[in-house]
């Protein structure tokens, strides 16, 4: 077992990650996921049918990093659904410290429409996620799913040696990785501010369009037509 002072601090730091994805409107209902490294061999995660901005101690539950069980909950819960996705990127990221998931409105309607935002619009994510890869849909908690998510995140496409962040899943919102669950909500706050900027965008192109005004904001020519 993890001491007790590392497990006291991954769960103070879960359920405080958990608190901002509620507060910051990225999560609805049970939706959303967290999970953190305890140790090479174990993992504590968020549980499944539990809203996360309200969880307490006894709620989150310690699983093996190589299987699914046993695991371990006070409460009894198990583990969130879409635990695989968890287990597969910590696999292939075995340096990462946590992993969040959530169900982010604006990127679910982007995606639903057929449009994948370039992070590079914007400054703040052309600096922190410089890439997000776009990762079609799949069953939810499927392994076949989780691969393709680890497979992502562990993309050195372009030669930098620096892996993505996140991910961009299609009506699925996205998957993040952080050093902590804190700066994984972060990029997960990052991607939604992207796509809400980006549908914000391509509303007020449709508007000038429909208004018949040609010309615009240079800015607005990082929204490319058909993106």
């Amino acid at each position: 077992m993890p001491r007790m002072d590392a497990l006291t601090s991954a769960t103070d730091a879960l359920i405080t990650a958990g608190r901002r994805l509620g507060s910051r409107g990225l999560i609805s209902a049970g939706e959303g996921n967290l999970s953190i490294r305890l140790d090479a061999e174990r993992l504590l995660v968020t549980p499944t049918g539990r809203r996360k901005d309200e969880l307490t101690e006894a709620d989150l539950v310690v699983v093996r990093l190589r299987h699914e069980g046993p695991f371990s909950s006070r409460s009894g819960h198990r583990p969130t659904s879409d635990l695989a996705i968890h287990l597969a990127v910590h696999a292939a990221r075995p340096k990462l410290g946590a992993v969040a998931h959530a169900h982010l409105p604006a990127s679910m309607a982007l995606t639903l429409a057929g449009e994948v935002p370039d992070p590079t619009a914007l400054p703040e994510t052309a600096y922190h996620l410089p890439r997000l890869p776009f990762v079609p849909f799949g069953e939810m908690g499927s392994r076949e799913l989780a691969d393709r998510v680890a497979a992502a995140l562990s993309d050195d496409a372009d030669g930098s040696a620096r892996p993505p962040s996140a991910v961009l899943l299609e009506r699925h919102g996205a998957v993040t990785v952080g050093g902590d669950p804190a700066e994984a909500v972060n990029r997960l706050e990052l991607v939604e501010v992207l796509c809400r900027a980006w549908r914000d965008a391509l509303l007020v192109r449709a508007a000038r369009a429909t208004l018949g005004i040609v010309d615009g904001p240079s800015a607005m020519g990082s929204v490319k037509e058909g993106a």
